[in-house]
């Protein structure tokens, strides 16, 4: 009996070593450096989509968003998260799709290629998107104690950019 209960503590310790590396940014799980990762890059994005025209804001945003949601596609810790930024992301997607200015030729700015939605389509816009990101904001607070620490550095920053102004 006693070889068994060695053996299950080596796997325990074992365990318990790959549970830290997990925490601490050792590639899957939850880190500081993983949610600092995807906060820089949609603050970044952000930053980029305040400054241009507001019927490009749409796309903008949407691409900001895209990008944030592909950080954290490879870690499973972060799915919910994922979840969150990528439905805003297609959300967004598809209303610029469907009211796209075909008139307006495409913006570049900060690394994105955006196209402009119409004038008529504007209150919509602002509707459909300040609904998409108080959603993700809400789910992103909505979390474990234990989640709370990776995912609220994340909720803060789309919430300070929760409009299209």
């Amino acid at each position: 009996m006693k070889g068994w209960i060695g053996k299950v503590s080596v796997l325990a310790l074992c365990l318990g070593s790959f549970s830290a590396r997990a925490q601490d940014g050792g590639g899957v799980g939850l880190s500081q450096t993983q949610t600092a990762k995807v906060v820089s890059i949609l603050e970044e994005g952000f930053e980029t989509c305040s400054k241009v025209v507001a019927e490009y804001k749409v796309d903008c945003f949407q691409q900001s968003y895209r990008a944030g949601a592909k950080v954290l596609s490879h870690n499973a810790g972060y799915w919910e998260a994922e979840v969150a930024l990528t439905r805003v992301s297609r959300n967004l997607y598809q209303f610029v799709r469907a009211n796209t200015d075909t008139s307006a030729g495409r913006l570049r700015e900060g690394g994105f290629r955006m196209k402009a939605v119409t004038q008529e389509a504007m209150p919509q816009a602002r509707k459909v998107f300040r609904q998409n990101v108080a959603r993700a904001e809400t789910l992103l607070r909505d979390v474990s104690p234990s989640e709370a620490k990776y995912f609220t550095p994340i909720a803060d920053v789309i919430g300070q950019f929760g409009d299209i102004n």
